[in-house]
Parts: C-alpha cells; structure tokens; sequence
C-alpha cells in the first residue's frame, strides 16, 4: 500500500515540480479508515480453537478497538500490530490464519483513527499508543501468567520496536520492517523511472516521519528477536532486514533472520517457513513468567 500510493505521489510531484526535492510528511503515510469492529461470532465459528472477547482502551484523546483470542494450550501471547490500513474487521482472518495452528493467544488492536478505533493519527501517538496496549495486555489476568511476544508489521515494526525500547519484552517479532525512513525513501526513489527520478531529485521524510526506524532500536535490544521478510518484498527490501540483524548485538542464539524465498511485502505470514520459526521461536521462551512494565 505505502509503495504504491508513493509511486503515485512521487509521479504527481514529478509533474510539478522544476527538479527539486519531495519532502515526505505523515499526510503522505497515514490515512485512517473507520470501520466497524468484528464479527466476533463469525470468528469464533471459523476458528473454534480461539475463545473471542472485545476490549476497549480509553485514553485520554482516543478509544481504541481490539480483539483478544485465547486458546487453551497457549504457551505464549502475541500482541499483533499491522501495517498501515491494517483493521481487525477486514484482516483480522488473515492473522488468525498465521498464527492458527501455533500454541498462542493473540491481541489484535486497530490503529487510532483505523477500524473501530476512534481519534486522529499521528507518528509519535500510534507510537504511544503501542506502549499503552502493551502494558494493558500485561496486566489482563487471563495473560499475566505468559510470556508477551510483541510483532509488528511494517508500519507496526515501528510500533513494535518502540515498545521494545520502552519494555522488556519476551520476544520482539519485527516483519517487513526498515532501518531508518531517510533509507527507506531513497530505495522507494530508486525504483520510479529514470524521468522521475531526473525531475525529483530527492524524497526526504520530514517531522515526525524523520529518524523514524529501527535502526536505534536494535542496537539496545535485550530480548529474542525475530526478523521477517520476504525475498520478493518491493516496498520493505530485505536488505532492511539483513542489515537489522547484522547490528544486532544480541547472541545468535537470541537472534533470527527469516527471508522467505518467494514472500512479498504481505505474504510472509502465510508460509510454512514463519510458522515453523515462530513455533521454535515460542518455544525457547521457556516457562511462563509474569512480565511488569
């Protein structure tokens, strides 16, 4: 979704422009999308293994939406952040999929301002945000007792690593995710016609989407990470990725690189590969344990 409206925005700019620089705002990247919230019924019948219930967060300026799955042989929590344009309503399915036949519960929660969530999206609240639903997860009784995985999806990459910087996570799942935006901008550059990139010269994230990443993240984690991605990915490149876990300082027993061959930008859950990772991932965890912000 980002490369392709880029792609768009970046031929617009082009169109307009003498030859100069595109500076990227958060009005470029974020555009929430109200919806309904689940049909918890229908997903309790197509995934009778998972026990539904709704919850609401009241923060100060927004409510958020979310969906908690509990199973019975749950050795584990993942608290699930998506991508941009992620809603539980139209993807919730897809998730529950990936993760279907691994011993864990999932969380899944709508952005502000996407799906059943109210408020209005910025950088540095859905950031925030993240953290909040974080440490709900951990004080709801029915999870307490397990250890709390946190993954996030392209734009929830950021968000999930932003909590690993404010937590201390079981487990840190970083999928489809990028270094830093300056980086990120000058790949999605790179791939536009040679015209384009002859009329803007530059694509230059600015505000709050400056220094955005994971790039300060992985230096100072201290909790098992996984890195995802596909080897077909076109809009997070897995260089990305390699790169994360090259700077990762942790152990190679407390890191992992998943390059799906054949997985693009959404598609990296779906395969056998993830699922077979994450199991082992779920299992060195070990015991459960009680996890405090």
């Amino acid at each position: 979704m980002w490369l392709a409206w880029l792609k768009f925005a970046l031929i617009a700019a082009s169109l307009v422009s003498t030859g100069c620089t595109w500076r990227v705002r958060e009005s470029n990247i974020l555009f929430p999308r109200a919806s309904a919230g689940a049909d918890v019924a229908a997903l309790q019948n197509a995934f009778p293994v998972y026990t539904p219930e709704e919850f609401y967060l009241q923060i100060p300026d927004a409510r958020l939406y979310g969906v908690m799955l509990l199973r019975p042989d749950a050795r584990a929590t993942v608290l699930y952040f998506g991508g941009n344009g992620y809603r539980i309503a139209k993807d919730a399915e897809n998730t529950i999929q990936a993760y279907g036949s691994l011993p864990v519960n999932l969380v899944l929660v709508d952005h502000r301002g996407y799906g059943a969530s109210s408020g209005v999206p910025s950088m540095d609240d859905l950031m925030a945000d993240a953290v909040r639903v974080y440490d709900h997860v951990i004080a709801e009784a029915a999870l307490s007792a397990l250890p709390v995985v946190v993954h996030g999806h392209s734009l929830g990459s950021f968000m999930a690593g932003h909590v690993a910087s404010e937590r201390t996570l079981a487990g840190l799942v970083l999928e489809s995710t990028v270094t830093t935006t300056e980086d990120w901008t000058r790949f999605l550059r790179s791939r536009q016609p040679w015209w384009a990139k002859a009329l803007v010269w530059r694509v230059v994230p600015e505000g709050s989407l400056a220094g955005r990443g994971n790039l300060g993240v992985v230096s100072a984690l201290n909790e098992p990470v996984l890195f995802a991605v596909g080897a077909a990915d076109t809009v997070t490149a897995p260089a990305f990725s390699r790169r994360l876990f090259d700077l990762c300082p942790l152990p190679a027993s407390q890191k992992t690189l998943l390059e799906v061959a054949g997985a693009s930008h959404q598609s990296v859950t779906r395969t056998v590969e993830f699922r077979e990772t994450m199991l082992r991932f779920v299992d060195s965890l070990g015991e459960p344990q009680v996890l405090s912000p």
